[in-house]
């Protein structure tokens, strides 16, 4: 499927037309002094990309500027080349002129391999520093600096104080902020925006500020976000660099059941990592990016079973390890890196030919970002190519492409008022001057945008919490600093929650690999685990108590465990949300116009320039569920479904309002006792009731779910926090950037609990329930859905169901509900059936010959004969060989019995259960071989089953399917004895 956006796409011949049409003998690079000039010709460079254009004469004029163009369009040298230009002009200089801020170490890695070639073209110095630097390199930086520091925002928390340092930054005339989307979304970008108001205290002169973006929703405020009181011009460039978006959704072709037999996966997993590997060999350079680092290592660990020339990237590996996976990809002996946002950046990683997203990109501007990774120059298309995985995941894909057409972006989230980060400023201010008053420390971080409006009265709560905290003193209307001061600010540097890390060794290289979390290591680690790292598998040898390593070597279990990491999910927005319901409504809207699924997918996918055959599957779905009589949930529809105990809210806003919506939904069915549990997606919120729900309860939810007013949602999600709290493991990391708690230390689960009564009335509760309400929940949003509802703007429908669930509620209940798979879609039970018959045929089994005890074979199942029989004797009486079994072990004791030598008792049952088997297989043939590979399917029940003599084959699979389910349903009450007969 592809989505081709022809008004921004050239080819390589026309965007050199245009880059030779845009400029002209009056180039701003005329603006530029001859040292400048001859370095850029150096490099091969003699007119200006857009960006450059358009940047370089307000920066040159002394413009605080706020860049945001595409990736590879030459935005960096856009912003250095005029501050070059001014530094050169600058003879005598002193000190720190340029400070260069990435989110990344390794962008201050790969800034200071770009920037070494102007600084020996100009004549100035340049350095980096971070958190790791050596103690030598910052001794000799405090003693002689240099002209241009590149660094990071935490760093710059570090050198702001120190007594040496902060009289060089005294000559700063310029800061340039890159990748501000990814700063100012969290909040390092308030840390960093209060540090510029105090590096101004410093300098003796206005400095200029410049940001560096390629994807910002809400240019505005990113630009007040780090500008503060002093206004930023903002350049925009828009996307003329060609896009090429291509989403897919692979269908398991035959092969692909033999695959997923080899990798112990699903056939439709093994269809999509087919196709990655295809488009992987089919390019010189791929990037393959996902949205967590467990779906790295898994799909890490299945490439490295295919031997693939593909390796895993992501920030639980040790930093040695990304930079050699990076030089390996660079250099051409990795075909490609499976990397999660941590390459989401601009990290130097060589040319990239494609780029991959695995299943949905979630955000629109994740799909911008990381696609813009590829064909990383002006003159070359950035190509992607989305690999998804069901109807949902495909129709987000498409709307995440259109949406990135139009630069439509999500707005970046910005915190306001971050209590934690201000008690952390408030002591880097009495350390930069040993005192300050209350006013002076209150108007300070006022200038920051985040705190503009800052009452004085929380800022005195907060000042009166770090008192109690031996934070600092205050004297009547002078706070002053204490002992305990520079140790917290210094321990407190990062506003990242700090967990205990506990590093993984390969004791046969004695090199660190990576880590794992403290929830992997409580909960599952011990000596002889295997776990997935880098894509590989490795065994526990070891763990040392003291230092927490954990020692590993190599090992080959392909059923490992994969350790628990860090870091959610992206949420999938409300506006990409919105977009797929609008999607829905498009396709349900040609259908009621009697067009055909076909037609409709033929319409759609032309509109969208994308392929027919990709889009069809799901037009079928909406065609399926206007066919049951029942709506479609869209962007402008909310639908309320029942089916049997569950109540399905199709909302098409996303997860954190839907997460917002179920929460309320809580308390308000709590108080009537109508509800068990719930969960959510980002299209719906199942919700489980104690009792199977009737057609009335449907409209009596609309009225007392839908209908609430603002006071009303508040109070409900009141009473929702008061009853469950569920961010105490956000409080933890609160309190610790507080000083409230020591830093990374693990906390169980019955000392969480206790966190919130624990800190009740201190700042430390009111931050986390302003920073969960900003990044967790969305009650404007809610409450504008509530007003919706009662002006009619946004309908509501119900629809009940008896038998079956629609299509469209099958995604969640599949995921959450106890539903057995046969409640699913007439199309899905069809589709189940078909992939339990292929994939059983494509299993290898081992089958010995009961008669002989000599002959045994291995095969696929679909090769063997429909009356299989021994190559040996001729004997039919052939056994199974289950997965476990000894087959050296079962053949000894078919001889012993065969020659009969006495067997024990334990012998005796393993010998009559293959005999068991085998009589199935003398009996029925091909057909018991079948039976016998469904999970749960043991001689007996494969006899009860095989001897209703179905007439189709789909019938007996059918209940082999049943069989399976009942056992999934039931295993928990059989013994092992029981389960190995059926």
């Amino acid at each position: 499927m592809e989505i081709l956006n022809w008004s921004t796409y050239y080819s390589d011949v026309a965007v050199c037309a245009r880059v030779s049409h845009m400029v002209s003998e009056g180039s701003v690079f005329s603006l530029l002094p001859e040292p400048v000039v001859k370095a850029l010709a150096g490099l091969g460079f003699s007119q200006p990309t857009e960006p450059q254009t358009k940047a370089i004469p307000p920066i040159l004029d002394g413009k605080n500027v706020l860049l945001i163009a595409p990736t590879g369009s030459g935005k960096t040298e856009a912003v250095l080349l005029p501050i070059f230009t001014r530094l050169v002009q600058t003879p005598e200089r002193k000190g720190i002129s340029i400070l260069y801020i990435t989110p990344l170490r390794a962008l201050n890695r790969d800034m200071i391999k770009r920037l070494s070639y102007w600084a020996d073209s100009l004549g100035f110095s340049v350095e980096v520093r971070h958190g790791d630097t050596e103690a030598r390199v910052r001794r000799r930086q405090a003693q002689e600096p240099p002209d241009m520091l590149v660094t990071t925002p935490e760093t710059l928390q570090a050198v702001l104080p120190g007594r040496l340092m902060r009289q060089h930054l005294k000559q700063v005339r310029f800061v340039v902020i890159d990748e501000v989307h990814d700063l100012a979304e969290s909040k390092r970008g308030i840390q960093l925006s209060v540090a510029l108001e105090r590096l101004l205290k410093v300098t003796d002169t206005q400095f200029q500020r410049i940001g560096l973006s390629a994807t910002v929703g809400n240019p505005k405020e990113v630009a007040r976000l780090f500008g503060g009181e002093h206004p930023m011009r903002i350049v925009v460039v828009p996307m003329f660099k060609g896009y090429r978006y291509r989403i897919e959704y692979p269908k398991v072709k035959e092969a692909d059941y033999d695959l997923a037999e080899d990798l112990k996966t699903a056939p439709e997993a093994a269809a999509r990592i087919g196709r990655i590997v295809e488009l992987v060999n089919s390019n010189t350079s791929t990037l393959i990016f996902v949205n967590s680092r467990t779906n790295a290592e898994m799909l890490g660990h299945r490439f490295n079973m295919l031997k693939s020339k593909i390796a895993v990237h992501h920030g639980s590996l040790s930093r040695e390890e990304r930079a050699f996976i990076e030089d390996e990809f660079k250099a051409n002996k990795l075909k490609a890196l499976v990397c999660t946002s941590t390459l989401e950046l601009g990290i130097d990683i060589g040319q990239v030919d494609l780029v991959i997203q695995y299943l949905s990109p979630r955000q629109v501007g994740s799909l911008i970002q990381r696609v813009g990774r590829s064909g990383h120059r002006l003159d070359l298309t950035s190509k992607g190519v989305v690999i998804t995985a069901y109807t949902d995941d495909l129709l987000e894909a498409v709307a995440a492409a259109n949406l990135a057409y139009k630069s439509q972006l999500e707005p970046v989230s910005i915190h306001i008022g971050a209590l934690d980060v201000l008690t952390h400023q408030i002591a880097g201010i009495l350390i930069d001057s040993d005192e300050a008053t209350v006013e002076e420390a209150l108007n300070l971080v006022r200038i920051a945008y985040p705190y503009r409006d800052l009452p004085k009265v929380k800022f005195l709560d907060v000042v009166d919490f770090m008192r109690t905290l031996n934070l600092l003193r205050m004297e009547g209307d002078l706070l002053r600093r204490t002992r305990w001061t520079r140790r917290y600010y210094y321990e407190n540097l990062s506003t990242i929650p700090d967990e205990r890390r506990y590093p993984i060794i390969d004791i046969i290289s004695d090199r660190k690999i990576g880590t794992l979390g403290d929830e992997f290591m409580a909960l599952r680690a011990r000596i002889g685990l295997n776990f997935i790292c880098k894509g590989r598998v490795w065994r526990i040898v070891g763990i040392e108590d003291e230092t927490g390593e954990v020692f590993v070597v190599p090992s080959e279990d392909p059923m490992a465990a994969v350790p628990g990491w860090d870091g959610e999910m992206i949420p999938v927005s409300q506006n990409l949300a919105r977009e797929v319901g609008r999607l829905r409504g498009e396709m349900a809207k040609r259908l009621k116009e009697k067009m055909s699924p076909e037609e409709v997918a033929k319409d759609l996918a032309k509109e969208l320039s994308i392929e027919k055959s990709q889009f069809l599957e799901s037009v079928n779905e909406i065609q399926e569920q206007l066919k049951m009589g029942a709506p479609v949930p869209t962007d402008k529809l909310i639908l309320v479904e029942g089916f049997d105990k569950y109540m399905i809210i199709h909302s098409c806003f996303g997860e954190v309002v839907n997460k917002t919506l179920g929460s309320i939904f809580d308390a308000i069915l709590s108080d009537h006792e109508l509800i068990t549990g719930w969960w959510n997606d980002g299209y719906r919120i199942l919700i489980e009731m104690p009792r199977k729900i009737r057609s009335q309860d449907l409209e009596r939810a609309i009225e007392f779910l839908f209908k609430l007013s603002d006071d009303e949602v508040d109070k409900a999600f009141t009473e929702y926090l008061q009853a469950r709290f569920p961010f105490a493991y956000r409080m933890k990391f609160v309190a610790e950037r507080f000083g409230a708690l020591p830093r990374g230390r693990t906390m169980g689960g019955r000392r969480l609990a206790q966190l919130p009564v624990h800190f009740k009335g201190t700042p430390v509760y009111e931050e986390t329930l302003r920073e969960a309400m900003q990044e967790k929940v969305d009650l404007h949003s809610a409450k504008q859905i509530m007003a919706s509802t009662r002006d009619g703007s946004l309908r509501i429908e119900t629809t009940f169901r008896v038998d079956q669930p629609t299509p469209i509620a099958h995604h969640i209940l599949s995921a959450y509900s106890d539903i057995p798979e046969l409640m699913a879609p007439t199309r899905v039970i069809l589709s189940n059936i078909e992939r339990m018959k292929r994939s059983i045929r494509s299993r290898k089994i081992k089958l010995l010959c009961l008669s002989c005890a000599d002959w045994m074979t291995e095969t696929r199942l679909r090769d063997l004969q429909e009356r299989p029989k021994c190559d040996s004797c001729g004997s039919g009486l052939l056994t199974v060989l289950r997965k476990g079994d000894d087959a050296e072990n079962l053949k000894g004791l078919a001889r012993r019995r065969l020659k009969r030598e006495k067997l024990t008792e334990d012998e005796v049952k393993e010998l009559t259960y293959a005999r068991r088997v085998a009589d199935l297989v003398l009996s029925y043939g091909k057909l018991a071989t079948a039976a016998l590979q469904v999970r749960g399917v043991g001689p007996e029940t494969a006899s009860r089953i095989l001897g209703k003599m179905h007439v189709e084959e789909d019938e007996l699979y059918m209940d082999l399917l049943k069989a399976k389910i009942q056992f999934l349903r039931t295993r928990q009450y059989w013994d092992e004895s029981r389960t190995r007969s059926q």
